[in-house]
């Protein structure tokens, strides 16, 4: 289990409460994965996270056309090579139903994604976004 505190804070509220959702998706997978669901529950799961994903980066995106913010292209670029990698891991586990393989996924590349990403796009990105409201 990642908890709260284990990923990093940003200057936007909104943000950190939509992480803090990401996160719970993440974990409840992992959570299942560690009792053993059944695949139906799991691919639920994943599915639930790919879609809590897209609208997560979808909002994001759209604050920063909002807000102008100069480095949107760089920022959506790195929400779009996730996602899609994302995609082809859902699709390796509804294909091959690898539970190691969907749990190496989220602890191996998505959570540490995550955390990189929070450090070096969204805390720039909401610092610029709160000086530009103040």
């Amino acid at each position: 289990m990642i908890e709260k505190n284990d990923i990093p804070l940003v200057s936007l509220e909104s943000m950190n409460e939509t992480h803090f959702e990401e996160l719970e998706i993440i974990n409840l997978l992992l959570k299942q994965i560690e009792t053993q669901a059944d695949s139906k529950t799991l691919s639920q799961t994943f599915e639930q996270l790919l879609e809590h994903m897209g609208q997560h980066f979808s909002s994001e995106e759209k604050l920063m056309k909002e807000y102008l913010y100069p480095s949107l292209n760089m920022h959506k670029t790195d929400h779009d090579k996730v996602l899609n990698q994302a995609r082809y891991a859902e699709m390796e586990w509804r294909n091959k139903k690898s539970v190691e393989g969907l749990k190496e996924y989220i602890l191996e590349e998505l959570t540490p994604w995550l955390d990189q990403h929070i450090k070096a796009m969204d805390m720039p990105m909401s610092d610029f976004i709160s000086a530009s409201t103040l």
